[in-house]
């Protein structure tokens, strides 16, 4: 059982690398991420950067994970190519997770649980609206949309904000605050890594990556008729960093959970 940190992104909106932005104690959100992993038994880690971090990225990390640069013509072309640059160093069933998202332990508790004990081949673990939201500006989240008991869309929503609690996305359309939605937190068996490679492939040889970027979101609802997909429910704590003034929300979070 392998953890993968995707951490190739560009860091536009917080302005600088959240992959090395410490936030309490020294400590970033990826370091938090591991020890809450590693608490779970779960040690074996690999951190996929871009080439222009790899340098402080390995002299932050490279004691505590295999490190491996995602590099597609000097460009990120999005969460799903990141991972495919990766699954040849994946042994085994692995877990996916952002770098810039924090997940409590119960999280890696119920991850593990399922690749234990489940039948179904795909994951993905389930937060409220209303508990991911930043207060400084809007975000992008993937509603989760149940067909039936194990089969699942995931629609990437864009612009969301909660104003004066009523939760819009950038079209204006109200949103529920208990809708639920993905946090980048992904559970596979190992035979996925089939799937993924030639997804990926092909969406290359067709060039789909200029039109938008790779996402898993995506792969994960076009294989929804082939394979199981369970959504794993969570009530726990989240905090994240997308703009530069959720720091200071992600700092006394961190600050009253220690």
């Amino acid at each position: 059982m392998q953890l993968i940190i995707l951490a190739a992104g560009k860091s536009k909106r917080f302005g600088r690398p959240k992959q090395l932005e410490e936030i309490y104690n020294n400590n970033t959100i990826i370091d938090y991420n591991m020890k809450n992993a590693a608490k779970c038994q779960i040690n074996d880690v690999i951190i996929v950067t871009n080439k222009e971090l790899e340098d402080k990225m390995k002299e932050k990390y490279s004691k505590k994970a295999k490190l491996y640069t995602s590099n597609f013509k000097n460009k990120t072309i999005g969460n799903l190519y990141t991972l495919y640059s990766v699954l040849d160093k994946i042994n085994g069933d692995f877990i996916v997770i952002n770098a810039d998202d924090y997940y409590e332990k119960s999280v890696f508790e119920k991850a593990k649980k399922f690749l234990e004990k489940r039948n179904e081949n795909i994951a993905v673990v389930a937060y409220k609206l209303k508990n991911v939201l930043s207060t400084n500006g809007p975000v992008n989240r993937g509603i989760i949309i149940k067909n039936n008991k194990c089969s699942i869309n995931i629609k990437e929503t864009i612009g969301i904000v909660n104003s004066n609690n009523i939760i819009k996305d950038n079209n204006e359309n109200i949103l529920d605050k208990n809708t639920l939605v993905n946090m980048g937190f992904y559970i596979f068996k190992e035979p996925i890594k089939k799937e993924i490679k030639e997804y990926v492939e092909k969406a290359i040889k067709n060039k789909e990556y200029l039109k938008d970027e790779l996402r898993l979101t995506e792969f994960i609802s076009s294989v929804k008729n082939e394979y199981k997909v369970r959504v794993i429910k969570t009530s726990a704590k989240w905090t994240g960093i997308t703009f530069e003034e959720d720091k200071k929300d992600a700092y006394n979070f961190f600050k009253n959970k220690c």
